[in-house]
This record gives C-alpha cells, sequence and structure tokens, in this order.
C-alpha cells in the first residue's frame, strides 16, 4: 500500500477520519493525500448571500495541527478540487489510490429513504478499497 487518500468535508468533527488516515499511513508508510471538493460556486459573491465556503490548503493544514497532526502536516499533500459532482471528482482522483478513507454521518430515515449519502456514491464508484468512518453521532 503506497498511497492513501482521505477525502474531507471540513465543516464539522472529522478528527477520527484523520486519525484513521494518519495510522494507515504510518502503519503502511504510504503517502497520505488530504482532499476536499469546493463546490464550484464556492467563494463567489450571491444576491442569497449564501454562497458556499471555498477551503484553501491552509484550512486543511490547520484541521491537521488541531488534531494533534503538526509533526507530519508537511508531509501530507492536499489536493483541492472544484466540481458539481463530489462523488465523480472523488472517484477520478483516487483513480491511482491504494486506499481512500472516507467519513459517513447517520441521516435520518426519512432522508435516507430519498437519497443515497455523498459517501455512498463515492463507495459505488471508486475501484480501490474504501474505508468509511462513522462521525458526529
Amino acid at each position: 500500500m503506497k498511497n492513501i487518500i482521505v477525502a474531507l468535508v471540513l465543516d464539522g468533527d472529522e478528527k477520527r477520519v484523520i486519525d484513521h488516515a494518519v495510522s494507515f499511513a504510518g502503519k503502511f508508510n504510504a503517502n497520505l493525500m488530504a482532499v476536499h471538493v469546493n463546490d464550484i460556486h464556492a467563494g463567489e459573491m450571491s444576491m442569497m448571500m449564501d454562497s458556499p465556503v471555498k477551503y484553501k490548503e491552509e484550512d486543511i493544514y490547520k484541521l491537521f495541527c488541531e488534531c494533534g497532526y503538526e509533526s507530519i502536516v508537511n508531509q501530507v499533500q492536499i489536493k483541492l478540487l472544484a466540481s458539481e459532482t463530489i462523488t465523480s471528482a472523488i472517484a477520478d482522483v483516487s483513480e491511482e489510490a491504494d486506499l481512500l478513507i472516507i467519513g459517513h454521518r447517520h441521516m435520518s430515515t426519512f432522508k435516507s429513504n430519498f437519497m443515497d449519502s455523498i459517501d455512498e456514491g463515492i463507495v459505488n464508484l471508486v475501484k480501490c478499497p474504501v474505508l468509511v468512518v462513522q462521525i458526529g453521532r
């Protein structure tokens, strides 16, 4: 196992996801890449005043530091993507990955009856093994 990718949403507590990514990268002496997909309109002015946040590399480095990984943060490759479809963007970037690590938030029964979660869509598209880490529960 040479390449591990951790996909981050950056809108909640993803410490457990990062913990697993760092642990697996250490155990397998693998390269670790942190990926985030920004909405293509992130950071733009909007008449509705609800434009999504456009995250930057510094935000991911800061998150790794907040999770206690200051000593390895400079070894983590950061990849920021912009796409309308998170699932296909993650699938594309994970083509060369040996393992993809993603977080999962529990959806209500009502909501899960009408839609798949983004993490389920990712699992359905990627070709590499996927570790899904439960968060926010």
